[in-house]
C-alpha cells in the first residue's frame, strides 16, 4: 500500500504547477514561528523533484543560524553545516550536498523532513530507503514537515519505529502535534 500511494503522489507531485507559489507561503507560515526564531541551529533537505523548495529559507536564515544540509554515505544520513549555497556537489540520487565534517546531531534545534507525503498525525511516508528513519533517533531536534495540502492523507501505515514530525507546515495550515 505504501508503494501505490508514493507512486501516486510523487507522479501528481511532478506535474504540480504551484510549487513557487505553495513554498513561498510555507516559508513565510516557517519563519513566522517562535521555534524557528529561538532556535540556533536548522537542518534543511535541498528541494529534489518538485518537493517544497528551501532555499529561499535557506537563503533568508544563512549568517543568522547555524544551517544545515543532508550528506548520505551508505546507508547513513549526517548533517554539515553550511555558509552559502555556492560549495555544494551532486550526491546520493543527484541531489546537492554540501562537503565538510559532521556536525553533532544532538545539537540541532530543528530538523526540516522531506517526505511523499504526512498524515493528521505527524507520520510520514518516505522515498523507502530509510535514510531519516535511520537519522531521526540520533537528535532531540523539533522535527518539522513541509508538504504541499494534497500531500497530507488520513492515515500513513506506521511502525513502531517510525517517529512523526512534531509540526506540518502546508501553503495553507500549520498542524501542531498538541493539536491533532
Amino acid at each position: 500500500m505504501k508503494n501505490y500511494y508514493r507512486a501516486k503522489l510523487l507522479k501528481e507531485r511532478e506535474s504540480y504547477k504551484k510549487v513557487k507559489e505553495d513554498s513561498e507561503k510555507i516559508g513565510e507560515k516557517f519563519l513566522s514561528l517562535p521555534v524557528v526564531k529561538n532556535a540556533k541551529s536548522i537542518m534543511f533537505y535541498y528541494p529534489h523533484k518538485n518537493e517544497v523548495d528551501t532555499l529561499p529559507i535557506i537563503q533568508n536564515l544563512i549568517g543568522k543560524k547555524i544551517i544545515l544540509l543532508p550528506v548520505v554515505k551508505g546507508k547513513d544520513l549526517y548533517p554539515v553545516s553550511i555558509k552559502d549555497l555556492s560549495n555544494l556537489k551532486d550526491g546520493y540520487a543527484g541531489i546537492k550536498e554540501p562537503v565538510g565534517e559532521p556536525f553533532n546531531p544532538k545539537l540541532i534545534d530543528i530538523v526540516v523532513v522531506p517526505a511523499v507525503a504526512f498524515d493528521k498525525h505527524g507520520y510520514r511516508l518516505g522515498y523507502g530507503k530509510g535514510y531519516y528513519d535511520r537519522f531521526l533517533p540520533k537528535t532531540d531536534a523539533l522535527k518539522i514537515g513541509f508538504a504541499y495540502d494534497f500531500q497530507i492523507l488520513d492515515k500513513i501505515h506506521s511502525e513502531q519505529h517510525d517517529i512523526p514530525v512534531d509540526i506540518i507546515i502546508t501553503p495553507t495550515k500549520i498542524i501542531k502535534k498538541e493539536e491533532r
